[in-house]
């Protein structure tokens, strides 16, 4: 009789065990609610967001879920204070998409600082790593992620656009603050308008042409109109995308869910941001058979470098009045993008890297 007890007793505890086990569990797994303005299909979420979350789900075995959210809860300037104000655990944005908010974040939107998206990515998260603490620009949140995109090449619906003195008084659709300012400064005048009215507004004349990488370009089905594009060798620009958590969300994980986000974030989302956009770019160049395309010579080249130097000098100038050290950042920032740049030449003997 007495076995039969103790055996009773042992299948109790088990089960009590198994059932204390699990809802240990549950208690410690966790949804997180991640805000989107794009079409689940775009690369910055198929590409870039989707897989970043599902490796932090296999990292914890489960305890963090990410749920990405189909529909807008806003425009994208919105996405920065949805995620201050919680009604979203996790965002993403443009940083252009509000002027003079992060200007020292944005630091890899000055004119030729990109030399392709790896090399960008890579800077663009190295340098907010190391100084970001410093400029103040994300409070409230917990930023875990920086990217840029590929390079942008000028894409015209008819007019060939093969040198600066083309450009002049040409309409050009820009997308941020910072680009706007290296159209106007290359002569031409920009349009800010929705990349989806980019077509038709081409179309109908409002606009001649548009700054755009290419995967962009076949993305948002503005290929068909296009006939010419111009290239400027390093990259014209770049737009700045971030991805932060709310900062009471963040606190609240347990140190091992933040050490699973944290590696596969930061300077591995950078990585994966560039694979991502040379990839989209490679598609999007088999799609746009017969574009006649055109590359700013090198004294053309300088001669923009020169004109678009002052945009240069104003950072500067923003980061003194924030007593930050911005030659410093500015130096730092442009080692890190030739260090990390994909085009390089190897195992060639004696070679000298420029």
């Amino acid at each position: 009789m007495m076995a039969k007890i103790s055996g009773v007793v042992a299948m109790a505890l088990t089960a009590l065990a198994l059932l204390t086990g699990a809802s240990t569990a549950d208690a410690q797994s966790r949804t997180i609610r991640v805000g989107n303005w794009l079409p689940m299909h775009h690369l910055n979420v198929s590409g870039i967001i989707e897989p970043w979350a599902r490796a932090i789900e296999r990292e914890t075995n489960g305890e963090l879920k990410f749920e990405i959210m189909s529909s807008a809860l806003a425009g994208p300037p919105q996405y920065f204070d949805l995620v201050l104000d919680g009604a979203v655990d996790v965002g993403f944005g443009v940083s252009g998409h509000n002027p003079g908010r992060f200007p020292m974040t944005q630091v890899m939107e000055l004119p030729f600082m990109s030399p392709d998206p790896a090399a960008g990515s890579a800077a663009a998260w190295l340098t907010y790593e190391r100084y970001g603490a410093r400029y103040g620009e994300h409070k409230g949140a917990k930023v875990v992620g920086l990217w840029v995109h590929s390079e942008p090449y000028i894409f015209m619906r008819s007019e060939k656009v093969s040198s600066l003195a083309d450009l002049a008084g040409k309409k050009i659709r820009i997308g941020g603050n910072v680009t706007g300012r290296i159209v106007s400064m290359l002569g031409a005048t920009p349009v800010q308008l929705p990349p989806t009215e980019a077509q038709q507004a081409m179309t109908r004349g409002i606009a001649d042409g548009i700054t755009f990488p290419a995967e962009s370009l076949v993305f948002f089905n503005i290929h068909p109109v296009i006939k010419s594009a111009i290239r400027f060798p390093g990259g014209l620009y770049t737009d700045t995308f971030w991805l932060a958590f709310n900062q009471g969300v963040w606190d609240q994980l347990t140190p091992s869910q933040k050490a699973a986000v944290e590696k596969h974030s930061g300077l591995a989302i950078a990585i994966r941001a560039g694979l991502a956009w040379s990839a989209g770019d490679r598609w999007a160049f088999n799609a746009l058979q017969g574009l006649q395309t055109y590359t700013l010579s090198a004294e053309e080249t300088a001669k923009a470098k020169e004109t678009l130097k002052v945009m240069e000098q104003e950072w500067l100038a923003e980061a003194q009045k924030r007593s930050l050290p911005g030659p410093e950042i500015l130096d730092y920032a442009r080692v890190m993008a030739q260090s990390y740049r994909n085009e390089r030449r190897v195992n060639i003997p004696g070679l000298k890297e420029p």
